[in-house]
């Protein structure tokens, strides 16, 4: 791997972060990081929405917070309402996320450098 290629497990890719550069992703995965930890989004980091991603561990956390209180509710009623719609979503966001053209540029490089 090259050091300005987004090197290391975490790189950069048209502003979509690339897990193993160039490796599809897995629906499977996604529905399985979705059932452990739907509510902090990691099933959307997965699949490069970082800023949704973001967000959703935000609003859990905050909620984490103020759970005591009972504002800690309306947060995770927010949360798990996306978080179930991302039931339905997840096919699809796999889908961009396997056609972006960042997640194959890695896998195509090799082959661009040797002609």
């Amino acid at each position: 791997m090259a050091a300005g290629k987004g090197a290391g497990l975490f790189g950069l890719a048209r502003g979509r972060i690339v897990l193993g550069e160039g490796r599809p992703r897995s629906m499977g995965l996604a529905y399985l990081i979705w059932f452990g930890f739907g509510l902090f989004g990691l099933h959307r980091l997965y699949l490069g929405r970082r800023v949704s991603a973001a967000a959703m561990a935000g609003i859990t956390l905050v909620s984490l917070a103020l759970a005591q209180s009972g504002l800690g509710l309306l947060g995770f009623a927010a949360t798990g309402a996306w978080a179930l719609a991302d039931l339905l979503l997840i096919p699809e966001m796999t889908r961009e996320c396997n056609e972006a053209p960042g997640a194959t540029a890695a896998a195509q490089a090799p082959a661009a450098a040797v002609a």
